[in-house]
Parts: structure tokens; sequence; C-alpha cells
């Protein structure tokens, strides 16, 4: 039997705004098992990675079996002001407790979930114990994988779509050594190499970016304007590319949520 999805505070941000999650279960149950986190909004000037995922929790509202929680606005401080940081003019992405590094070419905050936004999300992890998370941001073109535990999910994620859909993608899979030197505060570094729950599993974790050109195939090294480039497209047709770029999201989205891991 599906359910509709419930909203529940997770708490407030810098500025006093909700921050609300959707699940398709009972918040008053125990976590449920194989439960899949879905994420939006990190950043606000990405506003595709939050749009994209509200439209898939509205057109799955009642429609998924599986057990879902849907945070499409991680960051609603930001979207607010069209900019990557929080109202504290933190990177959100550079403040989480794996290898957080005060000299972050991103502004990390004060130290390690020094911003609400962020001990709402590790809290969120913590308490409900996602066995699985998709994390969406623009617009590197490609499905990022933490640990090898993530690869059954990179793996059901990149095969939900085909291969016309995958041109303008491409796979990556990161290791702990290679992740000891990048992205400090990394939210998918630290669900893939330092949370671990009670029962010793960990959650596997993709964060899915989005394609700077939903059409051409990914080039093995991105032009250095595609963020100007996405920008002013989107400034252009945000309509188009959403309906460009979501069939694919929209299979890889539903994928993780069947997945079994």
């Amino acid at each position: 039997m599906t359910t509709r999805f419930q909203s529940k505070s997770l708490g407030k941000s810098v500025e006093g705004r909700d921050l609300t999650a959707f699940a398709n279960f009972s918040w008053e149950c125990a976590p449920p098992t194989n439960l899949t986190l879905i994420l939006g909004g990190v950043h606000g000037d990405e506003p595709a990675a939050y749009e994209l995922v509200l439209r898939f929790m509205e057109e799955k509202d009642g429609r998924l079996d599986a057990p879902v929680i849907v945070w499409p606005l991680v960051n609603p401080d930001s979207l607010a002001r069209n900019t990557r940081y929080n109202a504290n003019g933190t990177d959100l992405n550079r403040n989480c407790g794996y290898l957080w590094s005060s000299d972050s070419e991103e502004p990390p905050g004060t130290s390690p979930w020094s911003e609400p936004e962020n001990q709402a999300l590790r809290n969120l992890v913590l308490q409900w114990h996602p066995a699985k998370i998709a994390t969406l941001h623009w617009a590197l073109g490609e499905l990022d994988a933490d640990g090898a535990h993530s690869k059954s999910l990179l793996e059901t994620m990149w095969n939900s779509m085909s291969e016309h859909e995958r041109v303008p993608y491409r796979c990556h899979l990161q290791t702990e050594s290679s992740a000891n030197t990048s992205l400090p505060g990394s939210f998918g570094r630290w669900c893939g190499f330092a949370v671990q729950y009670p029962d010793g599993s960990r959650p596997a974790i993709v964060t899915l970016e989005l394609p700077y050109d939903p059409v051409l195939p990914r080039p093995e090294r991105l032009p250095n304007d595609h963020l100007e480039q996405l920008r002013t497209r989107w400034q252009q047709d945000a309509a188009g590319y959403n309906d460009a770029v979501y069939p694919a999201v929209h299979k890889m989205l539903l994928a993780a949520c069947s997945a079994v891991i």
C-alpha cells in the first residue's frame, strides 16, 4: 500500500526558514529497512537540483512502495540569496565532519557541523539510517559514488538509463585513499567514509551531478566556463533544461528508491 508524503520540520535555517523534509511513511515509526534519502538544494545557485527533486517528489506522491525521505531544499536561505553559501557565508558541502579543513578553498564554517542546516542533515542520517542516499548538484555531468559499498547503487542508477541518456554523464567511484586529498568536509565523503550505523552497515551514496549540457557527450575535461554557460542557458530557458534532463533523473531516482542494498 502506498502512502502520501508527510512533511516534518527538521529545524530552522540561519535566517529562520523551516528545514522541511517529506516521508512516505509515518515519522513516528522506527526507521524502515532499505530506506532511501533524496536531497536537493544544498547550493542555492544550483536551482535545477532543487526543482528536479521537488518535481520527482510531486510526481511520485502516493506512488512509491519503497520507503523514501525527500528533502528538496536543504539550504533555503541560499536559494533565496541565489548563492552557493548559506546565510553565514558557509559552503555546506565543506562543513561536514570528514576531513574538515579551515583552509578549504570554499568557506567551511567556523568548525565541522557549525551550520544549523548541516546539523539537521547529520541528525537525519544518524537517526533514520538511510541505506541509500542520492543527492543532486550541478553541473559536472557525472554520478559520483563514495566508497566501495556504494558501487551497487552507482551501477543501479547508471543502468537505469538508456545508452542515449548516459551521453552527458560519466561514472566515478571514489576510494578512501583518493578522498583524503580532495573535497574536505563534503557530505558525500562523510557518508561514504565516516558514517557507520550500529549494525555495522554504511549508507551507499551517489552524488548526481547534472550535466552542463543535456545533449552533448560529457567531455573528459569540462570547459572552464561550463558553469557560466549553464547559468546563461538557465536564464534563457530553465524549463527547457529541466525537461531535457528530467527523464534520466527520474529513472535514476526511481532506481535508487527501488534498489535493495
